[in-house]
């Protein structure tokens, strides 16, 4: 089959399954995402699965206040906004820690993000623009990995990623010109850092993570986005090199260029790849170890864009010396298989995040794409990096 042609999943008996995993794990992020999967069959028969969270709002009480700093150069729009977990504590292992601060009324842009927070403490961190927050508590326990819950990170509409970091990731300056906008006419009126502790504190132990915000008040040309591939399924025990492979078509007629990208798995990942293909040519976005710090590197071939037609297409490649099948979830001791592309656009519309995930039981690149490089899952010219699997040789029956 072409690499122009559309990709499908093939519909069979198993696709009920499909559809009960891709609930189980939005149950487990606790997420008000709605997910539109585009689900072709050989006989052109076309299904939308869409899906919606609905949480119970919270009670409400009076958010701190933000640091907010106006300092730096000639623009005078320009302003840091700092949000940092006042002093929490992670009461259980993977516990996910939410503190939201309403957004000025005006629009801005996102221009440099400086995190606060180290491995050490924390598994990840994420920054979520929100309609309306899941709680107006000082700080809630939200997408609880046991889907117990009352909170989940936005109460209302689907939470927009702004911002993700893990592995001591540095600081990233979006390009000249090149703003994330909040506020305004978006969807983003709050901002939700949520945390991931992977461990228990001990007693008397708080964290103050977060991330401070370079932003201005003076409209940018461009406008940031980002675009998520990844992957349902799970890794089989004792697996040598296990390929985790998404793809989908890009139908939209506004033209994005990727600034960056970004992977993130957990203690499996050895390498994830990320590609634009048109007409059968596969152009690399970028190629990382997820072992090394989880920031947003530049892209392979800078100036590349990506046009109505082009497929987007991502691979994980994990390792395995567990002694059990490791599932696709939320928690340390699971699985992850996600590929970040941060684009700008020229439009001036409101941009929405855009996913691609593929069940890796159901699909590979090799029935549907042609040309696939030998490069996909190579390690050459990626930095030193060492894998430690705390759970190796590790049987829930034991």
């Amino acid at each position: 089959m072409s690499s122009s042609s559309k990709i499908p999943i093939r519909l069979t008996s198993e696709i009920e399954d499909v559809k009960e995993k891709i609930r189980e794990l939005s149950r487990s992020y606790q997420s008000n995402l709605e997910i539109y999967f585009d689900i072709r069959g050989e006989n052109g028969f076309k299904a939308e699965l869409r899906m919606e969270m609905s949480k119970q709002q919270s009670k409400r009480t009076a958010f701190p206040n933000p640091v907010v700093k106006k300092t730096w150069g000639n623009d005078p729009g320009y302003h840091q906004l700092t949000i940092r977990m006042p002093n929490v504590t992670s009461d259980r292992p993977d516990a996910l820690v939410c503190h939201g601060v309403k957004l000025d009324d005006r629009e801005a842009y996102i221009l440099k993000y400086d995190p606060h927070a180290s491995k050490s403490t924390v598994h990840h961190m994420m920054v979520y623009g929100c309609g309306e927050p899941g709680s107006h508590e000082a700080y809630w326990s939200c997408g609880e990995m046991d889907d117990k819950s009352d909170d989940s990170v936005c109460s209302s509409g689907q939470r927009e990623i702004v911002y993700a970091w893990a592995l001591d990731a540095d600081s990233k300056e979006l390009p000249e010109g090149v703003g994330f906008r909040v506020g305004g006419t978006t969807r983003n009126k709050y901002l939700v850092v949520q945390l991931h502790y992977a461990n228990k504190f001990e007693e008397g132990k708080t964290d103050d993570s977060g991330v401070t915000l370079h932003m201005t008040f003076t409209p940018q040309p461009k406008q940031a986005g980002f675009y998520v591939l990844g992957t349902f399924g799970s890794i089989p025990a004792l697996a040598k090199e296990d390929h985790h492979e998404s793809a989908c078509d890009y139908r939209d007629e506004n033209v994005i260029y990727p600034i960056g990208y970004r992977t993130h798995s957990h203690h499996l990942g050895v390498v994830t790849s990320g590609y634009r293909i048109r007409n059968g040519v596969w152009t690399e976005i970028g190629r990382m170890s997820p072992q090394l710090p989880q920031t947003f590197y530049n892209v392979t071939n800078p100036g590349i864009d990506i046009r109505d037609g082009d497929i987007l297409a991502a691979r994980c490649t994990m390792t395995s010396e567990r002694i059990e099948d490791t599932k696709i979830g939320p928690t340390n001791k699971d699985e992850m298989c996600n590929f970040y592309i941060m684009y700008y656009t020229f439009s001036k519309a409101d941009l929405h995040i855009q996913y691609c995930f593929r069940y890796a039981h159901m699909f590979q690149w090799g029935k549907y794409l042609d040309n696939i490089p030998n490069t996909a899952s190579s390690t050459k010219d990626l930095p030193p990096f060492e894998s430690v699997d705390p759970f190796a040789n590790y049987s829930s029956t034991m």
